[in-house]
Formats: structure tokens, C-alpha cells, sequence
């Protein structure tokens, strides 16, 4: 039976597969992502929505929206959000009982800022920690993380199980106090699945436009149009679109706040290794505080 006392760190799940390793590797491979990448062309960035396929598919795309973060702030908390692709379950899942064990290093978890979600809003979070063990999604963000920040810093991991949009909207009521500029929020997604490369550009183009619009109902609007058309082997247009719509969910209202698309690839688009009959869309997608009028 489990102990409150009891610590059980988050093991890496997909190292060695969808990123290197190796310490060294990594941090190789993370140098020639970022040297390809966007360079920043962004200020005041509250949050970003970038893909979370292996390094060689979305990497570049993935550091360009960590490129526009703004490196040298102390964050208190950084939120790192990203859809379930292991299990589904109402409301989202919280990891509370540990760190996080990476190549690298331990990316600490902010383990009491976690279980303070949990027990003040049990209807909307878990501390079950199955849904984390396998999940690469949110997973593959922390090295990008760890590459980019000066500063130490905590996350709060949580996995979204739900495809309820209003418990979605609950999930981002309940951040919303916290999307200020003293914490970043990371959101884990990558776009349209398996259509041909002409088909996903278009389709990836209308999604990415739907979330620049800051309105969650124009996203949820967007997807079902795009699921009407039956376009040939599109299985989805936002695979995380439960954790894009979250964030939406807290920013609609904030006027001074804007979307701002950075950078947009889709597998076909690899070397060697990109087949363009059967691909899937990258978006990296920053949101920024608007600069006042001078």
C-alpha cells in the first residue's frame, strides 16, 4: 500500500528512441536542432504549443518554439501539458511523487504545488501515476527544456485524459490564476496524422489559423470541419487537441495576449527518411504578451 512518505521517480520512457540516450549524444544532437531552428523573433512569451514526435521528424520545429522563450527568467513553475495517447480517463492526471529521471539529470517536480490540485480539486486531477509511465509526449519536451533555461527551475507534468471539452475548460479555469509571467506553460502537440504532404500542408494551415484566432470555439469549430471533409488517411487534424484547447480555454479572454505561428514542417519534409504519401504536421506556435503602443 502506498505511503504518503513514498517517492517514486519518473523513469525515462522513450530515450533512445524518439531522443538520443546518451548524456553526450543528446546534447550534440540538441546543438544541431537548435543551430537549424527559428532564432527568437518573439518577446514576453507566456507559452508555446510545439510537437513532440522523435527529434529527427519535429526537432527543428520543437527548438524554434522554444527559441522565441524568454531564456533569462527565473520561472517559478513551468506547466508542461500534454494529451494521453496510453490511456483515457476523466480529468488529467498530475505526477505528485517524484522527479523526473532524464539523461541528462533530474528535472525536478514541483510535488507539492501538484498535490494541492489534486486534493482541492479531486473531480478534475489525479495523482495516478500510470498514465506518465509510458507517455512520450510530454516527456520528449525536457531535454529541450533543460538545453535553453539559465536558471533552475520545477515543472508541473500533467497529462490530460479527457475528451471532454467542458472538463477541459474546467482543467483551465482552475490554471488560469497561474498563466501569469512569473510561470511558462509548455503545451505538447503535433498536428494532422497520416494524410499525403499537400493535404497536411493545407489542413495543418487551417488548424494552426483556427488557434491563432484565440477562441476555443473556432478551434473545436475547425476540427470538425476538417473531420467533414474525409480526407484520405487524416485520422486527426491536432492530436493534442484537448491540451491546445486548455490553453485556449485561458487565454481567449486576455486581450493582451497573441498567437504567433514560428515555424511549420511535416515529416515528409525529412531527409532520407520522410515518405510523403503518409505524414504527419508540426506546428511551433508561441504565445506572447502584446507590446504596448509607443
Amino acid at each position: 500500500m502506498k505511503t504518503v512518505s513514498e517517492e517514486i521517480d519518473r523513469q525515462p520512457a522513450v530515450a533512445g528512441s524518439f531522443y538520443p540516450a546518451d548524456k553526450q549524444k543528446l546534447h550534440k544532437e540538441l546543438e544541431n536542432i537548435f543551430a537549424s531552428a527559428i532564432p527568437k523573433r518573439c518577446s514576453n512569451v507566456r507559452a508555446i504549443i510545439c510537437p513532440h514526435a522523435g527529434y529527427i521528424y519535429s526537432g527543428e520545429v520543437a527548438a524554434s518554439a522554444f527559441n522565441q522563450i524568454d531564456t533569462d527568467i527565473a520561472y517559478k513553475r513551468i506547466f508542461v501539458i500534454a494529451s494521453s495517447h496510453q490511456e483515457w480517463f476523466e480529468g488529467a492526471a498530475v505526477y505528485c511523487d517524484g522527479d523526473f529521471i532524464m539523461p541528462f539529470g533530474t528535472v525536478p517536480v514541483d510535488r507539492s504545488f501538484g498535490k494541492m490540485l489534486v486534493e482541492r480539486f479531486p473531480v478534475l486531477f489525479t495523482s495516478d501515476r500510470g498514465p506518465h509511465q509510458k507517455e512520450h509526449s510530454l516527456e520528449v519536451q525536457l531535454p529541450f527544456l533543460n538545453h535553453i533555461l539559465k536558471s533552475e527551475y520545477s515543472i508541473v507534468p500533467i497529462i490530460i485524459g479527457t475528451s471532454d471539452k467542458d472538463i477541459c475548460k474546467e482543467i483551465a479555469l482552475t490554471l488560469k490564476p497561474y498563466f501569469t509571467p512569473e510561470n511558462l506553460f509548455i503545451i505538447s502537440s503535433d498536428f494532422s496524422h497520416y494524410p499525403n504532404y499537400a493535404d497536411a500542408q493545407k489542413v495543418d494551415d487551417i488548424t494552426k489559423e483556427a488557434i491563432l484566432a484565440n477562441n476555443p470555439d473556432v478551434l473545436l469549430a475547425s476540427i470538425k470541419k476538417t473531420a467533414e471533409k474525409k480526407i484520405p488517411h487524416l485520422v486527426t487534424s491536432l492530436c493534442g487537441w484537448t491540451s491546445v484547447l486548455t490553453l485556449l480555454y485561458m487565454t481567449s479572454n486576455e486581450k493582451s495576449l497573441e498567437y504567433i505561428a514560428v515555424d511549420y514542417r511535416n515529416s515528409g519534409d525529412v531527409e532520407y527518411y520522410g515518405e510523403t504519401n503518409r505524414v504527419v504536421g508540426y506546428w511551433g506556435i508561441a504565445v506572447c504578451g502584446k507590446q504596448p503602443p509607443h
